[in-house]
């Protein structure tokens, strides 16, 4: 997957309704689409999973958004190596099980938020490092 995606196009994918894009890397196919239109769930043939959803957020409180999804991984086990926590913006990483999770998340015009999660086998780390890289700076809000 992680060479393949490198070398060739992406395709863009968003949520209208939450105000959101992000490209989606080659190998991914979509899998299954939230009814109420606010999240999908993408596979590749390896294995690597990439969820996206967005929401409103409760108080607009974006950190507390985040720092809730953040402790429920923790909840299910996964050990978080990295994280970085801002107004307008988070991401955070973690380990488990042989497999390491990245998420990302935005803050959409102070009301909503953007997320999305890969999670992907350890051992191709180093070849997804760039993927990571391009998908976060790609996960923008499209319009507020």
């Amino acid at each position: 997957m992680a060479v393949q995606a490198v070398a060739q196009e992406w395709e863009q994918f968003g949520f209208r309704k939450l105000g959101f894009v992000f490209d989606v890397p080659l190998g991914f196919v979509l899998k299954e689409t939230a009814e109420n239109g606010g999240g999908a769930t993408f596979e590749a043939e390896d294995g690597a999973f990439l969820t996206v959803w967005g929401d409103d957020l409760p108080e607009r409180n974006f950190k507390t958004t985040v720092q809730t999804q953040l402790d429920a991984d923790e909840d299910e086990g996964w050990d978080v190596t990295y994280r970085r926590v801002t107004p307008t913006w988070a991401s955070y990483s973690g380990v488990k099980d042989g497999r390491i999770r990245y998420v990302r998340a935005i803050a959409i015009c102070n009301d909503r938020v953007g997320i999305f999660q890969l999670d992907y086998d350890v051992e191709d780390k180093v070849p997804c490092d760039p993927i990571v890289v391009r998908m976060v700076r790609s996960l923008k809000a499209e319009a507020c």
